[in-house]
């Protein structure tokens, strides 16, 4: 083990760079991350984390006005904004605070500036005051993460067009927003400004609501934001963007066969990220690429043997869970060992509400493979625990091999579904298989229970539901 150079560089102290650096360092390497802002990257800095504190604010916000089918008076459940925004300033700083502490216990050292490489195991760094300081590495990990996508749509950048970083930072609460892109992102955000009382409304290109989920979670979803109001344009695309001398914007909404406009206080851009790769020098290393991704093997190796990347940077699943983990796999194979990424089991967790949770495969990406599959299906509506929390909108659903029983997939639709997926993930893990989940007894009542009977349901066998 760790054979080979230990002295390793690392450009980027996101949730890859800065989890990397301390696996690392547990195997004792000498590491230098490199990080231009802060420690965490977009993540923990205006990504997961402070978007969190304000889908908790908002769900408890919800949950206060309709304090009454519990028999409780609730009065003044008016958001204060600015207590709102310091409270996410101080989750930040305090996770901030704690990652920096662990590099500085591990013997981590950090070097903030801008980093490009000078030839292959030397990087050069510009500080913030213009000194530069060349870095040398036996080995290398690329760990840049990504940045927002930008759309060539004319009027983009006037005032009031903001992306995920701004919407995060605004001085008040929107009266109107429009929100370009129906993915993940897009509708946590349309959850968050409408349960704040922002008047939202969503473009999306392609024909449903997250492409790429379960079309049954995806319509769900769909009929739950629309039923609280938020209105969804699909098959749609933005083609204008204008400002009113009122200092609003009037933005043009095209389909195929008619064109409706509206007037908003502000425009959020939310149609995805790429690769935060340009400026690093990559292409005088002559490091493969791919459309601005790096690309890597399953050991997390780049072209160019002693350098590895990990996270956002080298496309694939732009997640800070998966980034994390590809960051451990590739700083262990860095020093000595020889372990591949796998991807078979991969958690993908949207924060609208209800809130959706996914790993393997679904129904439709499973037929498309050729296999031949069962699904079982249990609603949240059949759960004693959702009926007493008044959490009774979306399912559970299960993919299993027809007749291994082996678990190919899992989607959640429902309140906690983020946290319920972990069981199935780690079920499609380990390649379980039906009658295992319905052996693992699960606690009544609980939000775990649909599990079990979404299984029941996929063996003909189910007990609650007919």
């Amino acid at each position: 083990m760790n054979q080979g150079g230990k002295n390793l560089v690392i450009i980027g102290g996101g949730p890859a760079g800065y989890v990397g650096a301390i696996r690392a360092a547990q195997l004792d390497a000498k590491v230098t991350l490199i990080e231009k802002e802060e420690v965490g990257g977009t993540c923990l800095n205006v990504g997961c984390i402070p978007t969190k504190v304000l889908t908790s604010a908002a769900h408890t916000l919800s949950t206060l006005k309709q304090a009454d089918r519990w028999g409780l008076k609730v009065h003044g459940t008016d958001l204060n904004w600015s207590q709102l925004m310091k409270r996410k300033q101080m989750t930040v700083t305090r996770l901030v605070t704690g990652v920096k502490s662990l590099l500085k216990a591990r013997g981590v050292n950090v070097v903030k500036g801008s980093a490009a490489f000078v030839d292959e195991k030397t990087i050069e760094v510009k500080m913030k005051d213009g000194s530069i300081e060349k870095i040398g590495g036996d080995k290398l990990l690329v760990a840049t993460g990504s940045i927002p996508i930008q759309l060539p749509i004319p009027g983009i950048e006037s005032d009031g067009v903001i992306d995920s970083t701004g919407a995060l930072s605004l001085n008040s609460i929107p009266k109107s927003m429009l929100i370009i892109g129906g993915g993940a992102i897009g509708c946590e955000f349309a959850y968050i400004y409408h349960s704040f009382g922002t008047q939202v409304i969503i473009v999306e290109m392609l024909s449903q609501i997250l492409p790429g989920e379960d079309e049954e979670v995806a319509a769900g979803l769909r009929n739950s934001l629309e039923k609280s109001g938020i209105k969804i344009f699909t098959n749609s695309k933005v083609s204008k963007i204008e400002p009113t001398k009122e200092g609003k914007l009037t933005v043009t909404i095209s389909a195929t066969a008619e064109e409706t406009k509206v007037e908003v206080e502000k425009v959020l851009m939310s149609v995805g990220r790429k690769a935060n790769t340009k400026d690093l020098g990559l292409e005088k290393l002559g490091i493969k690429m791919d459309r601005g991704t790096i690309v890597v093997d399953d050991h997390l190796r780049t072209s160019q043997p002693h350098i590895f990347a990990a996270g956002d940077c080298i496309g694939n699943w732009l997640l800070a869970h998966v980034a994390s983990m590809e960051a451990e796999i590739a700083v262990e194979n860095a020093l000595g060992e020889d372990k591949k990424m796998d991807y078979t089991a991969v958690p993908c967790c949207i924060f609208t509400h209800p809130e959706i949770g996914s790993a393997g495969l679904n129904e439709k990406q499973a037929k498309e493979k050729g296999l031949d599959v069962k699904t079982g299906k249990f609603p949240m509506l059949a759960c004693g625990r959702a009926q007493a929390e008044n959490e009774t909108e979306g399912f559970v659903k299960i993919v299993a091999e027809k007749n291994s029983g082996k678990i190919l997939g899992a989607q959640i639709l429902g309140h906690r579904a983020t946290d319920l997926i972990a069981e199935l993930t780690l079920a499609i893990q380990m390649g379980a298989k039906t009658q295992d989940i319905i052996d693992t007894i699960h606690a009544h009542p609980t939000l775990s229970e649909p599990t079990r009977e979404a299984v029941l349901k996929l063996e003909g066998r189910s007990l609650h539901i007919l």
